[in-house]
């Protein structure tokens, strides 16, 4: 497995936009918190108060709160459509320049083919998850007035949905992709993806509203509760919901095993 991950990735590297994303990815990423910070300190400038609170003593960026924040931030899908956009570039330069074909004539198995693009794809995942922790833990230690053990790290399993969230995406990019065999296409749906569910979702009978709850990207949205109104007293999830977890993990594992279905039998 390794050696096929390190194929694709070398074809990533000599890949300038495969640069550009990823820089553009972790800047987004980095500047959210900082963006945060300096608003609550604008506002602190111009006289802002809440009854008479502070509004830097909002703890949006302090442990344990700061993993769900910005967890919940970071699944936005203008936030993950950059590593998305390498992963449809990659799928469709195979396509377009014939080099799947290539491959399996030079030995590769279709498995290996398909199995060297998930390693990708799950390490880009991983990567941003990462830097998502990375940012986390760093903000955190700055911003959090008394820093406890317990504190930091409660909360944390929100990076592990966070990892699943962008591993969804990154795999659904990947089988619209192969389907389609259309990049600017495949973007297109996939930022269209969530507004036509939200329309699906507004749509449904209040009875079986729990069919919204099936949809992908809405299983994933449910890893993570939005986390922001509890800064005015109203409670939200602050776990990981169980059946969202497995409905996830089970549109994973279906477009995984439909990759390979689609692979197995087409005509490359």
């Amino acid at each position: 497995m390794l050696r096929l991950l390190r194929i694709d990735l070398r074809k990533l590297a000599n890949y300038r936009p495969f640069w550009v994303l990823t820089l553009l990815y972790g800047f987004l990423i980095i500047s959210i918190p900082i963006t945060v910070i300096e608003f609550l300190k604008w506002l602190k400038t111009k006289g802002a108060d809440f009854d008479g609170f502070d509004p830097m003593r909002i703890p949006i960026l302090y442990f344990p709160d700061i993993w769900q924040n910005i967890t919940y931030v970071y699944t936005l899908p203008i936030m993950k459509i950059f590593l998305a956009i390498i992963v449809i570039i990659s799928i469709s330069n195979e396509y377009s320049y014939k080099t799947v074909r290539q491959n399996i004539i030079d030995g590769f198995s279709r498995w290996e083919f398909l199995v060297s693009k998930l390693s990708t794809v799950v390490l880009l995942a991983i990567a941003g998850s990462a830097v998502v922790f990375i940012t986390g833990l760093l903000t955190g230690m700055i911003y959090t007035p008394e820093i406890e053990m317990k504190y930091v790290l409660d909360g944390m399993e929100f990076v592990f949905a966070y990892f699943l969230d962008m591993l969804l995406y990154l795999v659904l990019a990947f089988f619209l992709t192969t389907f389609l065999k259309r990049s600017a296409l495949t973007v297109f749906i996939l930022l269209i993806w969530r507004p036509i569910e939200f329309i699906i979702i507004a749509n449904i009978p209040d009875e079986v509203s729990w069919i919204g709850d099936l949809l992908p990207m809405q299983a994933a949205a449910n890893l993570i509760d939005v986390p922001f109104p509890r800064y005015w007293f109203q409670e939200i999830a602050d776990y990981i919901p169980y059946t969202a977890l497995v409905i996830v993990l089970g549109y994973i594992s279906l477009f995984v095993f439909l990759l390979y279905r689609n692979l197995r039998k087409s005509d490359l």
